[in-house]
Formats: structure tokens, sequence, C-alpha cells
């Protein structure tokens, strides 16, 4: 299902506390990639968190790194 980018959505997102989340991605205040789509910062794999947001969950998501991999629809 696609996750709509809206305030809310935005509001629980977790990315910024991922492993992977870099420097780059943090100074263009990037994240909700499950909606907004893969960063263009060229993060390392560090681990993920994406299992533990309450939007992958809510939407049924079954996808990880979506910084790496891009949004899910």
């Amino acid at each position: 299902m696609k996750v709509p980018d809206t305030e809310d959505n935005a509001a629980i997102c977790i990315c910024p506390g991922c492993p992977t989340y870099n420097d780059c991605m943090r100074e263009a205040s990037q994240a909700l990639y499950c909606s907004r789509g893969k960063t263009d910062c060229s993060p390392d794999q560090h681990g993920c968190i994406c299992g533990e947001c309450p939007i992958k969950s809510d939407y049924m998501l079954s996808g990880m790194y979506f910084c790496i991999n891009g949004a899910e629809e």
C-alpha cells in the first residue's frame, strides 16, 4: 500500500534514528523514504530500523532500507 506523504506520517517517521541515516541526509532534512523514495545521499548500510517503524506496520509494507531501495507501492 502506498504511504501518503503527510505531516502525520512525517511526525512518526523514525528514519532520523536509523544507523544508516547519515550527515548528508540530516543536512537535507530527509525522511519518510517509504513514501518519498530513496535518498540521493549515497548512504552505506549500517543497519535498518524500518521493521520497528509504526508506518511500516500501519501500511503493511514488506520492504526494508527504503532510503536506499525507494518507496514501496
